[in-house]
């Protein structure tokens, strides 16, 4: 009995459709499972991605320029944006600077499959990558540094500290950009006047021929009447070298950067030639000449006659045409930041204050002008052009206590009025040092506020260093805003300073 029923059952067709599907739900269950499986891991691939752009554009538009700090500021803004399922899991995330001024960032999963873990052996993992390119601006920067005889010591081993600190973070700042002319920086140290190097002994715009009006002012006849005299001509007579030091243009051209031009001689720009005085009539300080004259010959004769200065003079002491010449000469805007460090390294301190003149050329170097035209037109979209004016002292014209009545300077003596006062009156020999002072932080803040204007929108940082007594209204006022002006009280905070400046930089250069 039982046998039949059983054979029976065998042999009924009728619950085959039911077997069937049962014994295909399993496989479909799997296909089903792992296809949940797949969305599930797209879907935290999208949520990846997405959180990951908007932590790359994020990142890229901020200022950040150290590698350390792009890596924690694109981590936190990815995880703020980043929303990952429970069964999600953050693998990693990177930020790093990539070739062209570019930020580049990756990110990976961990997503716990429900099936597909037991045919892989492990979770599903999924990534995402992100490229954004910063538009950063190029940036020209004039370093215009006080080299006169108070900074000896320890304030110029500070400030040397100080320009080479900023130099090396503007270097990674560049290396960060991929462009190799992203940043370029020019040296102006400066004292009584500016040495601009001897290399220029024959370039166009150097007065070769001595037309330029200034020459006439320290040069006379057996009268005392002014004459023309070519002072490259009166140094060869002599058989001493141009050390490359320039004088100060006749106003207006000493505030202005008209191009030097031959047509007109008081663009052109003078070589430095500090005269013979007197070998009597007084305590004197640059006689380096016999003056063949005789006795009862006026000062201005004794000191001026061109005749003289054929003979051997006595450099000792440093005296000589180039008294006062001993700075380190001027650096163009380079790329080559070694080879400005070690021009700071080599700055040596010695004379008066006379920043007009530093402060001109450090616009110079920036300038898209001759004489040396480094610079890139004014208002070139994406470029910006700044200077870093640091000084210790306030502009002097001291009385040297002779009838020369001032020490030679870039700016003459102080008898031949080639200083300007507020007035337009030239000062002259009977002006008081505070006089002289004024005039020459007039003729500075006339060349800052040429600087500052809309179509050459230069950006000026200014620094006054251990300065006891005095104002800062001048350097404040030259500065592009009160967080662009430092008065620093010990220059061993200079390096601080120094750096905060560059902060502020590297953030204009990694800004659109």
């Amino acid at each position: 009995m039982l046998f039949r029923r059983l054979r029976s059952a065998l042999l009924d067709r009728r619950g085959n459709v039911a077997v069937v599907v049962a014994l295909s739900l399993a496989p479909l269950s799997l296909a089903a499972l792992g296809a949940l499986d797949i969305a599930r891991a797209t879907a935290a691939k999208l949520e990846l991605q997405d959180a990951l752009d908007a932590a790359a554009l994020a990142t890229a538009k901020s200022t950040v320029s150290d590698s350390t700090v792009l890596q924690q500021t694109g981590d936190r803004i990815f995880r703020q944006n980043l929303a990952l399922d429970s069964d999600v899991t953050l693998s990693s995330d990177t930020f790093t600077f990539g070739t062209g001024n570019v930020v580049v960032a990756t990110a990976s999963a961990a997503v716990r499959p429900l099936i597909l873990g037991s045919i892989t052996g492990g979770p599903i993992v999924v990534g995402a990558h992100a490229q954004v390119t910063r538009a950063g601006n190029q940036l020209e920067i004039a370093l215009v540094l006080d080299n006169t005889g108070s900074m000896a010591g320890t304030k110029l081993s500070n400030l040397q500290t100080a320009a080479n600190n900023f130099i090396d973070s503007m270097s990674q700042a560049a290396t960060q950009s991929g462009d190799p002319n992203a940043i370029k920086i020019s040296l102006v140290p400066f004292s009584n006047t500016v040495r601009i190097g001897s290399t220029f002994r024959n370039a166009a715009w150097i007065d070769q021929s001595g037309t330029s009006p200034i020459n006439n002012q320290i040069f006379a006849d057996s009268t005392g009447a002014p004459i023309w005299a070519n002072r490259f001509t009166l140094l060869t007579q002599m058989g001493v070298t141009w050390a490359g030091c320039v004088e100060s243009r006749q106003a207006p051209y000493d505030i202005q950067d008209t191009a030097p031009s031959s047509a007109t001689p008081a663009t052109l720009f003078t070589p430095y030639f500090a005269p013979d005085e007197p070998d009597r009539g007084g305590t004197y300080f640059n006689n380096y000449l016999p003056d063949g004259q005789p006795r009862g010959t006026s000062w201005q004769v004794r000191q001026g006659g061109a005749a003289k200065y054929s003979g051997q003079p006595d450099l000792t002491s440093g005296m000589g045409p180039n008294w006062g010449c001993t700075l380190q000469p001027m650096q163009r805007l380079t790329t080559n930041f070694s080879a400005l460090k070690t021009a700071v390294n080599a700055m040596t301190a010695n004379g008066d204050t006379n920043i007009p003149m530093g402060m001109m050329w450090g616009w110079h170097t920036l300038s898209p002008n001759a004489p040396l035209a480094d610079g890139v037109a004014y208002l070139t979209a994406k470029h910006k052009k700044i200077v870093i004016l640091m000084t210790d002292g306030q502009n002097q014209m001291t009385d040297s206590g002779n009838s020369d009545q001032s020490f030679y300077s870039g700016a003459g003596y102080a008898w031949q009025g080639r200083v300007l006062q507020a007035s337009g009156t030239p000062i002259s020999g009977s002006n008081t040092q505070t006089e002289r002072s004024a005039a020459l932080d007039d003729r500075l803040s006339k060349i800052c506020t040429a600087m500052k204007a809309a179509d050459k929108d230069i950006e000026i940082y200014t620094m006054r260093v251990e300065v006891v007594g005095g104002t800062s209204t001048v350097l404040q006022d030259c500065a592009s805003g009160a967080d662009h002006y430092f008065d620093v009280t010990n220059s061993a905070q200079l390096d601080a300073v120094f750096q905060q400046i560059a902060g502020s930089i590297a953030a204009l250069h990694l800004s659109k």
